[in-house]
């Protein structure tokens, strides 16, 4: 039974376009749009959803302002998914439903678990040395147009700016 990594996280914000152009020019594509969320996926097709904080359906705020409504983890099979759905059945706020369970932790966040809609990828980058591995010698470095983020790999929480 694995928990593989974030598949989708969802912030809930008060100024949408901002937080848009904000993720955009972090490097994540643009999928979906409407008039009160933007969708965007890292290279392997981790979500990163920024809705209008008074979206209906969005789970409730852990703090005031933009912040994160839900992390959605991914997991290897619907056999694990079946098994954590037993094991936090009876924790607050569960739900069952359209493929994710999910209950509420301690702070009140939305915690979700599916089976995971990551993208096996292959990323072609540049060496680089460290004090014990020199395998760019005499080579310049890449110079990327811009960054594309491969994956989200962690969320940070009850941080002020």
């Amino acid at each position: 039974m694995s928990v593989s990594g974030i598949d989708e996280i969802t912030y809930g914000v008060e100024d949408l376009a901002t937080s848009a152009r904000f993720f955009a020019d972090w490097g994540l594509a643009q999928v979906e749009a409407s008039e009160d969320q933007v969708v965007f996926e890292s290279l392997n097709g981790c979500r990163v959803i920024v809705a209008a904080r008074d979206k209906p359906g969005l789970p409730p705020a852990i703090e005031e302002g933009s912040t994160l409504r839900e992390v959605v983890w991914g997991v290897e099979s619907e056999a694990d998914l079946k098994l954590y759905a037993e094991r936090i059945a009876n924790d607050p706020g569960f739900i069952e439903g359209e493929g994710r369970i999910g209950c509420t932790d301690p702070n009140g966040l939305a915690v979700r678990l599916q089976v995971t809609r990551k993208r096996d990828i292959q990323v072609a980058c540049g060496q680089s040395n460290t004090w014990q591995f020199k395998g760019r010698i005499n080579q310049a470095s890449p110079i990327y147009e811009r960054a594309q983020p491969v994956e989200v790999g962690h969320v940070v929480f009850f941080v002020k700016d």
